[in-house]
C-alpha cells in the first residue's frame, strides 16, 4: 500500500542516530508498541496489526543513516505480499502472541541500526531465553503435527510443552500422548524452564542472577507447568530485574571510585529518593506480574521517585481537582502512599534556598495535579526536570526504564480478557470487572 509506505518512510528519512540503545530500552519501546496495537492482552488478531505498522515503525529508536530503510521491513515490496516484519511475526492461528512481537521488535531494530548486537548484558541474555521458549514451542507442536499425523515424534522437546486440557479431572496430571498444536494452549514444564534457567547460567556473564531466578522457580516444582501467559510476565517481571541488576553492578564501581577519589563538594546536596508504590491497591495488582515469587529481586513493579533537597522531598501525583497541587513536600523517605525502597545520590546543587524556592513555586504551576499521566507525565519526569533545573543533570535512566516498564506492563494487562489476568492473579476472583 502506497499510503502506508509514504506515512512510515517521511519521519525517519531525516532521522539519524549517534550510536545504538541497549536492548533493554528496545525492550521497552516494543512494550509501548504492543499497548498502542489494542491487543488482548499477550495477543492480537494478525489481521488488524496492517493497520498499527505505521505506529509500531515510529516507535524503532533513532538509527544510523547509513541503516536499512524502514520501509522496506513494514512496507510490502509486492501486491498481495506481506510487509517482511509481518512475515517476522509467525502468526499461529490467526493470532501473533507480544513474544513473537517483541522478538520481530527487536530484530526490526538491529537491522536498521538502532541498536548493535549484544551478547555482554543480561537484556542480551534474556532475549536468549525468550527465543529458546518459543523455540521449544516450535519444536513441540511441531512434533505433536506429526504424531497427529500417524508419523513418530523425534523431538527432544516434545516432552517440554504440556498441552492445557480444556477439562481436568482433580488430581489427573498425566499429559495427553500427543500434544495440541495451538501455541497459546501450550504450556511449558516447569522443570524444563527451570533447566534453561541452569543453562543460561552456565553461559553467563551474570551466572547470580540467573542462579537466583531458578532458585525462584523450584519451590514451584510441585507445579506440573507454566502457561506461556505466566512465562510471558515472568520474562517481563525479568526485564526490569536485569536493568536493576546491571544498575547495581554500576554503582558498586562509582562507589568505589569515590571512596578512592573522594573529593570535598560545596552546596546542597540532592538526593533522588526511590519507592515502590505498593500501598496502592491497583499497582498491588501489577506488582503481582512484576514482582511476583518469581522474581530474583523482588524489587517491585512500579515505582515512585521524589527529590530531595534543603531537607524537605518534593514529588508529583495526581490529584483528580484542578485546584489541588501535584506536587507535594514530605519529610525525606517518608512518603505516606508508598514504601521507601533505596536512595540515589544525585550530587550536590549551587543552588540558594532562595532560589530552589522560586523553582518549586514554578513547578507547582507546571504539574497541577490532574495534567498527571502513569506513562507519559508521571513523579519521574517531574524528578527529571527538577534535578535538571537544579543543575545536578537528570535521574538515572535506569530509574525511568523501570517506570516505563511497570506503566506500559500496566496498560497490556488491562486490556486482557479476564482469564489471563485471573491466571496471573491480577484479578481477584471476586472482582466485578467483567473486562
Amino acid at each position: 500500500d502506497s499510503k502506508v509506505h509514504l506515512r512510515i518512510e517521511a519521519p525517519f528519512l531525516t532521522m539519524a542516530g549517534g550510536g545504538g540503545v541497549n536492548g533493554s530500552s528496545v525492550a521497552e519501546a516494543a512494550l509501548e508498541a504492543w499497548v498502542d496495537c489494542q491487543p488482548d492482552g499477550y495477543v492480537m488478531d494478525s489481521e488488524k496489526l496492517p493497520a498499527f505498522l505505521p505506529g509500531v515503525a515510529a516507535k524503532i529508536p533513532s538509527r544510523s543513516l547509513s541503516a536499512v530503510d524502514l520501509g522496506k521491513l513494514f512496507t510490502s515490496a509486492r501486491a498481495g505480499e506481506p510487509a517482511i516484519f509481518l512475515q517476522m511475526l509467525r502468526p499461529q492461528d490467526g493470532k501473533v502472541h507480544f513474544l513473537y512481537f517483541w522478538k520481530a521488535f527487536g530484530e526490526a531494530a538491529r537491522i536498521c541500526g538502532a541498536v548493535t548486537p549484544e551478547t555482554d548484558n543480561l537484556s542480551a541474555e534474556l532475549e536468549m531465553l525468550r527465543d529458546r521458549v518459543l523455540r521449544l514451542a516450535e519444536e513441540a507442536i511441531a512434533s505433536s503435527v506429526s504424531c497427529e499425523s500417524g508419523g513418530s515424534s523425534s523431538s527432544s522437546s516434545s516432552g517440554y510443552l504440556v498441552p492445557r486440557p480444556k477439562q481436568v479431572s482433580r488430581g489427573a496430571h498425566t499429559a495427553p500422548k500427543c500434544s495440541g498444536t495451538s501455541f497459546s494452549q501450550q504450556d511449558l514444564a516447569t522443570w524444563a524452564f527451570v533447566e534453561e534457567l541452569h543453562r543460561a547460567a552456565s553461559m553467563s556473564a551474570y551466572p547470580q542472577f540467573w542462579r537466583a531466578a531458578a532458585n525462584s522457580l523450584t519451590a514451584q516444582l510441585h507445579r506440573q507447568s507454566l502457561s506461556l501467559e505466566e512465562i510471558t510476565a515472568v520474562l517481563l517481571s525479568w526485564l526490569q530485574d536485569a536493568t536493576l541488576w546491571e544498575q547495581q553492578q554500576v554503582a558498586a564501581s562509582k562507589l568505589i571510585e569515590q571512596v578512592n577519589e573522594r573529593q570535598e563538594e560545596k552546596g546542597l546536596p540532592v538526593r533522588l529518593h526511590v519507592y515502590d508504590v505498593s500501598q496502592e491497591e491497583s499497582i498491588q495488582k501489577v506488582n503481582r506480574v512484576l514482582a511476583h515469587k518469581y522474581s530474583p529481586l523482588k524489587f517491585g513493579g512500579v515505582f515512585h521517585a521524589g527529590v530531595e533537597v534543603n531537607g524537605l522531598e518534593w514529588s508529583f501525583g495526581f490529584s483528580a481537582s484542578e485546584t489541588h497541587p501535584g506536587v507535594s513536600c514530605v519529610e525525606p523517605k517518608t512518603h505516606p502512599q508508598h514504601h521507601y525502597r533505596q536512595t540515589v545520590d544525585m550530587g550536590h546543587t549551587q543552588r540558594k534556598p532562595e532560589d530552589i524556592a522560586d523553582i518549586v513555586t514554578n513547578m507547582l504551576e507546571e504539574y497541577p495535579g490532574d495534567d498527571y499521566d502513569l506513562l507519559r507525565r508521571n513523579c519521574c519526569h517531574f524528578a527529571d526536570d527538577f534535578t535538571r533545573r537544579l543543575g545536578v543533570g537528570g535521574i538515572p535512566g535506569w530509574v525511568i526504564r523501570l517506570a516505563r516498564i511497570g506503566a506500559g506492563v500496566d496498560s497490556l494487562l488491562q486490556s486482557a480478557p479476564r482469564g489471563i489476568k485471573q491466571r496471573l492473579g491480577y484479578v481477584d476472583d471476586d472482582d466485578d470487572d467483567d473486562s
